[in-house]
């Protein structure tokens, strides 16, 4: 079955609506449910996206309503109830004198009432819907800011002009629908907490043109201008930590897999230089490293051998090699857990 978003947003107050089981196509629709439908949207005062962790972002108002129009095209009604795993977010419209039309909506599927919504017309729905919010959110930003390094463990409140200059960075910034991007920060970790009505916004630095801010269980990402990542290596100066020997290791340029034990791991060699994407997992392993507990003396008892990782920086290997509790490196050992099969997992996807 076939229905307009634009119906089944208002099928209650429509007679012979999907929700009653009696589908129609738009193209069908009579003239006086038209113009039923086009006064029940004139009633809408605002819109707002609500997160799975109670976050709620104000849409704009005139753009929803112009841009709805477009929606509904191989919209499904499924037997398939919306799962509440596959919720990123809730829709509410709020309307003068009438309770609030409220849509869940997941990544493939929307539920209103008792109805769910699959098929490629939810997926259009989803990322629009996304889009829109994705805008609303960073219109959230007040002048408050704290910059931190997360791997250097340092944090920095700033000045009022340099949040102003963030903040028109971030009114610029392009959202990117795309998800298969970069998943981890690159070194050193930098993260902007900004004070707005609602909550903080934490912004994370991905890349030098690439930020991501989370909301509830979905994510949105920007690309922002280079010179933004520049300006915060002013602010907070990478500098290389001496205290653990891990530090380092985020400046490899190559990470290399030896099968030396008993773990099924193969021979792997990976080109860190490749791509931020790659030096991005690579510097998420050292960051997982740096979990481990140090321990003063070599244990009595490690066990067997399970593989060794090799990090090379400046043309010099430094490696770790895994045990089953333990690893070592440069001297220096450390209880961990399951930071081998951890690591492994993390990295193998990139095998060439």
């Amino acid at each position: 079955m076939k229905s307009s978003i634009r119906a089944y947003l208002l099928s209650f107050v429509v007679a012979c609506t999907v929700m009653t089981g009696c589908a129609q196509d738009t193209r069908v629709m009579d003239a006086d449910m038209r113009d039923r439908i086009e006064t029940e949207l004139g009633t809408v005062e605002r819109v707002t996206v609500m997160s799975t962790d109670g976050q709620e972002v104000m849409l704009d108002l005139p753009a929803f309503l112009n841009e709805l129009q477009t929606q509904g095209k191989d919209l499904q009604l499924s037997n398939d109830p919306l799962k509440q795993e596959e919720v990123l977010f809730t829709l509410v419209l709020y309307r003068k004198q009438l309770a609030p039309l409220v849509v869940t909506v997941g990544e493939r599927a929307s539920q209103f009432g008792e109805s769910t919504y699959r098929g490629s017309g939810a997926v259009t729905f989803y990322e629009w819907v996304h889009r829109l919010t994705g805008n609303g959110l960073l219109k959230q930003g007040k002048n408050n800011m704290v910059l931190s390094a997360e791997d250097l463990s340092q944090s920095l409140a700033l000045a009022e002009k340099d949040t102003v200059y963030i903040q028109k960075v971030l009114s610029e910034a392009v959202p990117e629908n795309e998800k298969n991007l970069q998943k981890y920060p690159l070194y050193p970790n930098y993260r902007l907490r900004i004070d707005s009505e609602e909550r903080p916004l934490d912004v994370t630095v991905l890349t030098p043109t690439l930020i991501s801010i989370p909301f509830g269980r979905d994510t949105h990402f920007y690309h922002v201008d280079g010179k933004l990542f520049s300006q915060l290596t002013e602010y907070l100066v990478p500098r290389e930590m001496a205290i653990q020997p891990f530090d380092k290791l985020f400046k490899a340029t190559a990470v290399r897999f030896e099968k030396t034990g008993q773990m099924a791991v193969d021979n792997l060699d990976l080109d860190v230089t490749q791509s931020t994407v790659e030096q991005g997992l690579a510097q998420q392993a050292v960051r997982m490293l740096k979990t481990a507990a140090p321990i003063e003396k070599q244990p009595d008892h490690v066990g067997a051998e399970e593989y060794r990782v090799h990090f090379k920086v400046n043309g010099e290997e430094h490696s770790v090699i895994f045990y089953s509790l333990h690893f070592q490196i440069d001297d220096k050992w450390y209880l961990h857990n399951q930071l081998q099969k951890a690591i492994w997992d993390l990295l193998k996807p990139s095998r060439k």
